[in-house]
């Protein structure tokens, strides 16, 4: 189905109008900024996707965000967007079904912009601009009017830079490049949870092929995990202290500062369905020496997350 949606280029039908969202085709990464109402600003990465469907006659696009803070999963919004040949403006439905979110604008260039306007789910005015677009980046702003449109506030500013191809390793190599960035982790890394420390260690192993990770908490038993590269996916097998052996498998893996996700492809070990046991794994490397874990688990039928700060030692 997703073949037969997208289409390589606008149709003709368009004229100049393709012109308009068409210098965005492609993947973009992306720097997402919310400004919240009680004042505090909350950041995360991402990506967008933008692309030509139906025949060309409409643009759909993906706004992936990576999880960040206490999210345990990714967002995913999408956008079909079409020019009204009628309103001679530029349609727009922007979807996001994890928060109900249904929103429709309509709009065009304006100068060197492309300015959309619309209502937000609770009725009050939005504005959300295309601006200073060049071939390598983009900025997107959405604004919110609180007085009938006489003056506007930033909720969103996001910064997007788009993807080369030497961003993107070729198919059958992002295991492999994963892999090597797994284990520029090598060394002691170590974190405090709940006021218990806790000792990582990462390490080479059977002739560079594997990385073995020793999870130390202080006056607990250690726990192993095994990381290994099988065609194009990274396994990741942890030995746990409960007593069982979660597998899991990151079947995209692309770039560690991005964030790994790793999710459970079967478990070993467990002695009733109500065992606790990991499902899941999230590791992004903030910085050369700072990461953060987050593991997903489930016990009784309930679901989890715990999330782990590191710094290299």
């Amino acid at each position: 189905m997703v073949d037969v949606l997208g289409s390589p280029t606008p149709n003709p039908s368009l004229g100049e109008e393709a012109q308009t969202f068409d210098r965005l085709v492609g993947t973009w990464d992306a720097e997402f900024t919310f400004h919240r109402d009680d004042g505090t600003v909350f950041r995360k990465k991402g990506e967008l996707h933008f692309g030509w469907v139906m025949d060309g006659h409409a643009m759909q696009d993906l706004w992936i965000g990576y999880p960040a803070g206490n999210q345990k999963e990714r967002t995913v919004g999408t956008t079909i967007r079409f020019f009204d040949t009628k309103l001679k403006q530029w349609r727009i439905v922007f979807i996001n079904p994890q928060f109900n979110y249904v929103v429709t604008t309509q709009g065009g260039r304006q100068g060197d912009r492309i300015v959309l306007r619309g209502a937000d789910t609770d009725g009050l005015p939005i504005r959300w601009t295309f601006r200073d677009i060049r071939p390598e980046s983009f900025r997107w702003q959405g604004e919110k009017s609180h007085d009938a449109g006489n003056t506007w506030t930033v909720e969103e500013d996001h910064h997007m830079k788009r993807r080369s191809a030497q961003d993107h390793p070729p198919d059958g190599t992002n295991s492999e490049a994963a892999f090597k960035q797994l284990a520029s982790l090598a060394g002691e890394w170590e974190t405090v949870q709940d006021g218990t420390p806790i000792k990582e260690t990462y390490t080479l192993t059977a002739n560079g092929s594997a990385l073995l990770v020793e999870t130390k908490p202080r006056n607990e038993p250690a726990m192993i995990t095994m990381v290994t590269v099988d065609g194009d996916r990274v396994i990741a097998t942890h030995y746990c202290s409960a007593g069982n052996q979660p597998q899991m498998v990151s079947s995209a893996p692309v770039d560690l500062r991005k964030g790994l996700t790793f999710s459970l492809e079967r478990v070993t070990g467990m002695k009733t369905p109500d065992d606790w046991h990991n499902t899941g794994l999230i590791i992004t490397l903030d910085d050369n020496d700072h990461m953060t874990q987050r593991w997903t688990y489930m016990y009784k039928g309930q679901r989890g997350t715990t999330v782990f700060h590191y710094t290299r030692k």
